[in-house]
């Protein structure tokens, strides 16, 4: 036989059938030691500048809003009438748990969440929605959200009396809130424009994270107390998006793609607010109970330069883990 000749073909299908079981065999103890040290808890406090006024007790007849973060993009939000959380998600996987399917911390939410009306939700992923089916359960709160949102908790038996289609232009009535409805696009995540887009089926299983399918991602507008504010989590942001509609206070993302100035410029030029609460910012992939930390790539300080150069001197506020601020009558 010619040495210079490449190996019979079944002997090149033997080396690499050996490789990629090597690969699959390896992918975990990949992801175990990213999870160990690339995305590894480091504490991190607010900064003295950028913590909230104290927030009083609530007290319907003082009027304004009390928003109360549960970390991630979730928030509960009430004028001391009607209650209203924002993205709950409390259950947070670490990444080698993510190699398993996902399941519903059922007793953390019950800690942390003991009410609510309804629940909006701005996408389908796991750390958006993970906890909404049992949230829903346990409360009777309505969901409002796409149509992956309502299958998956359709999937988890919430009643179909509970769920509500969400579309952009919709104006919401939910007890003393007017919410006002618009849609936005999901940040890339490794380039990726449209990341684990699709709909999540009503009869779902055991869902993996790849698995909490999105179909585009909502943006709010909550009105009562005579206080507004738009939620709007992402970073992503088209001119007109927010409807030409004004706000006093906007949560804002800042994890994914960059907030560059540009964009910053935009987004406080048509929603016009009095201040800023920046979220998404906590490593989601870290239990509540080790405390805040940031998420691993974020430059926040990158983002607060952004947010400044589009309005000067306008108020940035950061919330630690159940920390509650209290949102005035707009003025």
């Amino acid at each position: 036989m010619d040495p210079a000749a490449p190996p019979p073909a079944p002997r090149r299908w033997r080396r690499r059938l050996r490789v990629a079981l090597a690969a699959l065999l390896l992918a975990p103890v990949a992801l175990y030691v990213v999870t160990q040290v690339r995305l590894r808890h480091v504490p991190w406090s607010v900064p003295a500048a950028l913590h909230p006024p104290a927030a009083p007790p609530v007290d319907p007849a003082r009027g304004g809003l009390w928003v109360r973060w549960l970390g991630i993009t979730g928030y509960e939000v009430t004028d001391g009438r009607t209650t209203v959380l924002l993205d709950p998600t409390l259950t947070r996987p670490s990444g080698h748990e993510l190699l398993l399917p996902l399941e519903s911390d059922e007793a953390l939410v019950a800690a942390h969440v003991p009410r609510a009306d309804a629940v909006l939700v701005n996408h389908a992923h796991h750390d958006h929605a993970l906890d909404v089916p049992a949230v829903a359960r346990r409360t009777g709160a309505t969901v409002f959200g796409t149509p992956s949102t309502l299958n998956l908790c359709r999937s988890r038996g919430v009643p179909e009396a509970q769920l509500r289609e969400a579309r952009p232009g919709d104006r919401l009535t939910i007890g003393t809130f007017t919410v006002d409805v618009r849609f936005s696009h999901h940040t890339a995540i490794l380039g990726v424009e449209n990341p684990m887009a699709g709909v999540v089926a009503p009869d779902a299983g055991r869902l993996w994270f790849w698995g909490f399918k999105q179909d585009g991602c909502l943006v709010y507008r909550l009105s009562a107390g005579g206080a507004t504010l738009w939620f709007h989590p992402t970073t992503t942001y088209e001119e007109g998006g927010l409807g030409g509609l004004p706000a006093q206070t906007l949560i804002l993302g800042v994890t994914g793609e960059p907030l560059l100035p540009d964009r910053a410029r935009a987004v406080l030029g048509e929603a016009r607010p009095r201040r800023v609460l920046p979220t998404h910012y906590d490593n989601f992939l870290q239990p509540l109970d080790r405390g805040l930390a940031l998420m691993p790539d974020l430059d926040l300080d990158a983002a607060l330069a952004s947010i400044e150069a589009a309005s000067p001197g306008l108020p940035v506020w950061m919330l630690d883990f159940g920390e509650t601020v209290w949102l005035p009558p707009d003025e």
